[in-house]
């Protein structure tokens, strides 16, 4: 496939991404709500401010690498939909993320492919990526209570969406986020 057609096709592909909603949040009652899309980019955005803080930090680390994962990190959900944690017993996650390789395989060319898969490798990029889908989470969570009045309680007691990855500066944003919303992090 030649370039041109490739952009065509991978763009195609993921087109669907905007018109799937987060499902977390029609479950409680907020719709309309974000499109997996809006999270991807708002995930990209967090990313790319956790990025310039660590350089700043002295942390070295490879900033397209991480929006470029950021981008693809749930491109997968094209084929599965967008399935919340509480819904997701180990067998149920086993099956969503092998129907999302099989998509991601066929629907990515190399390099953003190469990217989705980077997300399990465990380095500083993968890590931040994964805080910063976190982080928009609450972020967006923090701007449906004020903006919508959602009481939206269960997203504050479960410290799993708190989880920085061990990145200090995402921790620092949460803390920001519960300070905010006039609440304190949950305990482990």
């Amino acid at each position: 496939m030649d370039f041109a057609e490739r952009v065509i096709t991978t763009t195609l592909a993921l087109d669907p991404l905007a018109a799937l909603p987060r499902t977390g949040w029609r479950l409680r009652g907020i719709v309309p709500c974000e499109s997996i899309a809006e999270h991807s980019f708002g995930v990209a955005v967090v990313a790319m401010l956790l990025v310039d803080e660590l350089r700043e930090r002295g942390e070295a680390l490879d900033g397209e690498r991480v929006l470029r994962m950021a981008l693809v990190h749930d491109a997968g959900e094209v084929a599965t939909g967008d399935v919340p944690l509480p819904g997701k017993s180990p067998a149920l996650r086993e099956q969503l993320r092998e129907a999302e390789a099989r998509f991601v395989e066929r629907a990515l060319p190399p390099a953003p492919r190469g990217d989705w898969h980077a997300l399990e490798d465990g380095s500083l990029e993968a890590r931040v990526v994964k805080a910063a889908d976190k982080v928009q989470m609450m972020i967006k969570v923090l701007a449906y209570e004020r903006q919508r009045g959602a009481m939206l309680e269960d997203f504050w007691r479960n410290p799993k969406n708190f989880d920085d990855r061990g990145v200090a500066a995402a921790r620092e944003v949460f803390a920001a986020i519960a300070a905010r919303a006039g609440r304190t992090l949950p305990s482990e």
